[in-house]
């Protein structure tokens, strides 16, 4: 857990995804009620595998830290091969811009073919989101295509979801964001999926739907389950939101993981389980997967 002996937050997770950054947001606020230093260290060098959802917590831990101290200083994974992940990944690009890297992270030899579907990407404005769609378009495309074996109607869908969110961010957060998306292998089953990762520090999804609806009595845990409701858009000129996003999911058999304030909903086809993490977060954080279409 996070040492409240001296002025050091580690991250002791080795995976990071939606399920154990639960666990690191609680070991933070545990760490800030005991640190009022303006100097801290945040150490990543016990990271293991980071999935997107994982990395863009990473980019929203350097931003909202700086925000409450001074100089954060932040140690590198111990282990070579992360560390060379993460830069390729460029989660220290934008890490960098709210702590000071304890040295140059290392890149290591490139894989052959270049394993990210699209690297942390920041969302502050609308040409960001059209260069996202336009990196899908130029490379995601095929991918999706030839390991997933996603149709022109698939890909399509796949692109809604990621202009969705991205949407999402800029119409209804009232912050700025960060994307990331990532293939995998099932070893075990043989099968090939993706992961996406859209996180921001706004106002939530509670708070946005309030601009349409009397939320003073809902819970968190209403907000996220009515924010997938076709009824519950929030903008009626505008998308329909996470309704589309979970629909999406929900038709090539995803799941889809929704935090914000001090819930998380995890949504797999029409089932949905809530969980209360220790202690609230600012902001919206979603993780979808995406499976291969089955032949």
């Amino acid at each position: 857990m996070a040492d409240v002996l001296d002025n050091t937050f580690s991250i002791r997770q080795d995976n990071l995804s939606a399920v154990s950054c639960d666990e690191v947001l609680a070991d933070l606020n545990a760490f800030m009620e005991r640190r009022s230093e303006d100097n801290i260290v945040l150490d990543l060098s016990g990271l293991g595998f980071v999935d997107p959802y994982g990395m863009g917590m990473l980019c929203l831990l350097g931003r909202y830290l700086a925000d409450r101290y001074w100089d954060i200083l932040c140690r590198l994974p111990a282990d070579a091969s992360i560390e060379s992940y993460l830069t390729r990944m460029r989660v220290f690009e934008a890490l960098k811009a709210y702590v000071t890297l304890e040295r140059v992270p290392q890149t290591g030899r490139p894989p052959v073919h270049n394993e990210g579907l699209l690297e942390v990407v920041g969302i502050e404005q609308r040409a960001d989101i059209e260069s996202v769609l336009g990196v899908i378009e130029a490379r995601v495309s095929a991918i999706l295509s030839e390991e997933l074996r996603y149709t022109v109607r698939e890909i399509t869908d796949f692109k809604h979801v990621v202009a969705e969110l991205c949407h999402n961010i800029l119409d209804h957060s009232g912050d700025r964001g960060v994307l990331v998306a990532q293939r995998y292998l099932n070893q075990k089953l043989g099968k090939k999926f993706a992961i996406i990762g859209v996180c921001d520090l706004g106002i939530g999804i509670r708070e946005s739907l309030a601009e349409r609806f009397d939320v003073s009595g809902w819970t968190h845990a209403q907000a996220i389950a009515n924010a997938v409701r076709k009824e519950f858009s929030r903008d009626a000129a505008r998308g329909l939101g996470l309704y589309i996003v979970n629909r999406i999911c929900q038709q090539y058999r995803g799941s889809l993981h929704i935090r914000s304030g001090d819930t998380r909903v995890y949504f797999r086809g029409k089932r949905a389980r809530v969980l209360h993490p220790s202690g609230p977060f600012l902001g919206t954080q979603v993780s979808i997967t995406l499976y291969e279409k089955l032949s």
